[in-house]
């Protein structure tokens, strides 16, 4: 939807507003005295025009302002093209690729990119796809549903031994009680799965979306941060050699006071190459800007921009300095 198409159809909505408000006034003053009523009604018809032409020309502000990732301009795009929920996700998703395209050009302040991923969350929430399971859990679905199917049979094959009257009921109650504790096993073990793939879909979400996270949203193990221990020590990432707790803080964002950064582009290139095996969120560069983790060599606070600049220039670091970095990765991703 362009600028012109946006404009006449918010023209239009704030003007039928006014008119319908001005309407419910005229029946309520009718009601109470007609000739007063009709008295009002011209007044409020000139008063009618006025403000729709200094609408429009409110409205015409709005060629000069970026409005692409607000609430209204959205919603709007939405609702005029009659989107079904899946093409409002699938024009969502289009908008949050521009939205993360210009913010790598560094177009949006802070305080911008607070409001601007606060909408998208916002909206993604009001138009929500309905999950379907994967391949993979169709298969363990209908390998449970076997499993209940070949339960289900030889109970019922037990049940008619009992009812002929076999002499062996003690053995037959408890093969049905084992089959019953089985069946109840497979029901917990399908809930536990259902569990631990919403939680890894939410986890996938934060990474891919870019929501307002308060951590780097780090999928390391206590022996792979060991591994990024000694690897940011060996590569020089810091002015000084850090602990492992340390390095657990900052990727929870709640340390005391930041690390200070010895060459910019090292931890550009490490924390990328950590996003590109999902052990980070993908917006690191905006989290760690967010929450002041790490400082330059002057100790000034280090930026997304600042980030972004050195990530462009990591090809020109130093050959074991890369190589100590993707052998530490190879390891980590190898556990």
């Amino acid at each position: 939807m362009n600028k012109i198409s946006y404009i006449k159809i918010s023209q239009q909505e704030a003007n039928t507003k006014i008119w319908n408000a001005l309407l419910l006034k005229y029946q309520s003053i009718k009601g109470k005295n007609k000739l007063v009523g009709y008295l009002w009604l011209p007044f409020a018809c000139a008063g009618f025009g006025l403000i729709a032409v200094f609408g429009w020309f409110a409205y015409l502000t709005v060629f000069f302002q970026d409005v692409r990732f607000t609430p209204h301009y959205l919603r709007t795009a939405i609702k005029h093209d009659k989107m079904t929920t899946e093409q409002a996700n699938a024009f969502l998703h289009s908008q949050m690729k521009k939205y993360k395209e210009s913010l790598s050009h560094g177009h949006f302040s802070l305080k911008s990119r607070s409001s601007i991923e606060a909408t998208f969350e916002l909206l993604y929430k009001e138009y929500p796809l309905q999950e379907l399971p994967n391949a993979e859990t169709q298969k363990i679905i209908s390998n449970i549903q076997g499993v209940k199917n070949s339960v289900s049979e030889n109970l019922v094959e037990l049940k008619q031994i009992v009812s002929e009257g076999n002499s062996e009921i003690k053995t037959i109650s408890q093969y049905t009680k084992k089959k019953d504790k089985e069946e109840e096993a497979e029901k917990i073990r399908k809930s536990k799965l259902k569990e631990d793939l919403a939680k890894q879909k939410v986890s996938d979400y934060n990474r891919e979306k870019g929501r307002m996270l308060n951590s780097f949203e780090a999928d390391l193990s206590a022996e792979q941060l060991d591994i990024l221990t000694e690897c940011c020590n060996k590569a020089a990432i810091f002015t000084r050699k850090i602990e492992k707790w340390e390095l657990e803080d900052i990727l929870l964002c709640i340390q005391k006071e930041p690390l200070q950064l010895d060459v910019n582009k090292h931890i550009a290139f490490l924390f990328n190459e950590l996003k590109e095996h999902n052990l980070i969120c993908h917006t690191w560069m905006s989290v760690a800007e967010r929450y002041r983790c790490f400082i330059s060599k002057k100790g000034s606070p280090i930026t997304s921009k600042d980030l972004s600049s050195a990530l462009s220039n990591a090809s020109t670091i130093k050959k074991e300095v890369e190589d100590e970095i993707k052998n530490s990765i190879s390891r980590i991703i190898s556990i």
